[in-house]
C-alpha cells in the first residue's frame, strides 16, 4: 500500500555574500527557522510540513546546520556542514577524502543529542552515514543564494549562483516508497530513508532527465565527488547494496516545454530508482514527479490553488524539472 501523501511546501530563498560558505549555512538556518512560507502563510517548526533546524557555531561562525522532520518515528536527523579550512570528518564511500569549502551532508538513525559535526557520532548514538559532498566548491562556483522545500518527511535544499544560473542541490529524508512492507525492502515504518546531492565535480545538468551520470540529480554515479543518491539498508546504517552503493533512475528522458497532457494539463510522472549494485527496485520518490521544462523556485497553480512547486537545475532558464506536489 502506498505511504501517506507528503505535502511539499516552498519555504523560500535567501541570498548571502557570494562564495561565503558559513553565510550559506546561516541562510539555511534562517529558512529553517522561518515563521512564514514564501506565500506568506504561517510556518510553525515541528508541525505540518515544517522541519525543526538548529545550527552549530564556532567562535560565532556557523559550521553546520542540522534538522529533523515533524513526522519522524525512527528518530532520523540530517546534517549539512563544512568550513572554509581543512577539517577532518567522517566521509562516506565513494568519496575518498575530506574537502573544504563545499557543503557536505549526512543522515543519522536512532539519534540522540547533537555533539559536533566532525564527530563519528554527531548525534551521540551510533547510526551515522558519514558525509557525501553535496555542492561545488564555493571557490569554483561562488554560490550566493539558497532555497528550501520541505514536507512532513523530506527536505530539498538548492544552492544557486545568480550570474551563471547554475545550481547544486541536496535532498534528505524518508524520500522513497518501496511499494512494499517486506523487511528486506522497507524500514519498520514502510519507508526507505535516502539522501542525495549534486557533488563537487559538476553542476547539475540542464538535461539531467536523460542521464544516469555525473550531474544527474535524482540519481547517483560511482565516482569520488560526483553526484550521489543512496539510502540506508533497512534496520542498519549501511547503504543498500554495500558501502557507497547508489541508485540509478528508471526510464531516462529529457523533457521539453511541450511535455504536457494532450489538453495541456500538467504532467506528473513518478520517478523510480534501482540499485546500481544488483538492479533491484528500491522505490519511488514520494510526491516528486517529472514534469515539463520549467524554471526553478516557481509554483504551479490552478487559479488560486497551488498544485506544487518546481525544482529545476538552473535559475534563469526552463530545463528538465520536477514538481513537488502540495
Amino acid at each position: 500500500m502506498p505511504l501517506a501523501t507528503l505535502n511539499w511546501r516552498y519555504v523560500g530563498f535567501r541570498t548571502f555574500t557570494a562564495g561565503n560558505l558559513p553565510a550559506s549555512h546561516d541562510a539555511v538556518y534562517t529558512l529553517g527557522t522561518a515563521t512564514t512560507y514564501a506565500d506568506a502563510s504561517t510556518r510553525t517548526p515541528g508541525t505540518g510540513s515544517a522541519w525543526t533546524w538548529n545550527r552549530q557555531q564556532a567562535t560565532g561562525t556557523t559550521v553546520a546546520c542540522y534538522g529533523e522532520p515533524p513526522l519522524n518515528p525512527l528518530t532520523f536527523r540530517y546534517i549539512i556542514a563544512n568550513t572554509v579550512a581543512f577539517t577532518a570528518y567522517t566521509f562516506l564511500t565513494p568519496d575518498t577524502a575530506e574537502l573544504q569549502n563545499c557543503v557536505i551532508y549526512g543522515m543519522n538513525r536512532s539519534s540522540g543529542a547533537f555533539t559536533t559535526w566532525t564527530s563519528a557520532t554527531p548525534f551521540t548514538n551510533a547510526g551515522f552515514s558519514g558525509y557525501w559532498r553535496g555542492t561545488r566548491n564555493f571557490t569554483n562556483v561562488p554560490f550566493d543564494s539558497v532555497a528550501m522545500w520541505e514536507s512532513q518527511e523530506g527536505v530539498l535544499i538548492q544552492y544557486g549562483h545568480s550570474a551563471s544560473g547554475v545550481t547544486s542541490s541536496i535532498a534528505m529524508g524518508a524520500l522513497l516508497d518501496p511499494l512494499s512492507t517486506a523487511a528486506a525492502n522497507a524500514e519498520s515504518d514502510g519507508r526507505v530513508y535516502a539522501m542525495l546531492g549534486s557533488g563537487t565535480n559538476a553542476n547539475t545538468s540542464a538535461t539531467w532527465g536523460g542521464l544516469n551520470s555525473d550531474g544527474a540529480f535524482w540519481g547517483g554515479t560511482g565516482g569520488n565527488g560526483q553526484s550521489h543518491c543512496g539510502a540506508f539498508s533497512p534496520g542498519t546504517k549501511n547503504m543498500i547494496g554495500g558501502a557507497g552503493a547508489q541508485f540509478n533512475r528508471v526510464g531516462l528522458t529529457t523533457t521539453l516545454s511541450t511535455f504536457t497532457s494532450t489538453n495541456g494539463d500538467i504532467v506528473r510522472v513518478p520517478i523510480c530508482v534501482l540499485s546500481q549494485a544488483n538492479g533491484n527496485f528500491i522505490g519511488q520518490f514520494r510526491n516528486i514527479y517529472l514534469t515539463k521544462d520549467a524554471t526553478t523556485r516557481l509554483a504551479y497553480q490552478n487559479g488560486a490553488s497551488v498544485l506544487g512547486y518546481v525544482w529545476s537545475p538552473t535559475l534563469t532558464t526552463a530545463n528538465d524539472a520536477v514538481i513537488l506536489t502540495y
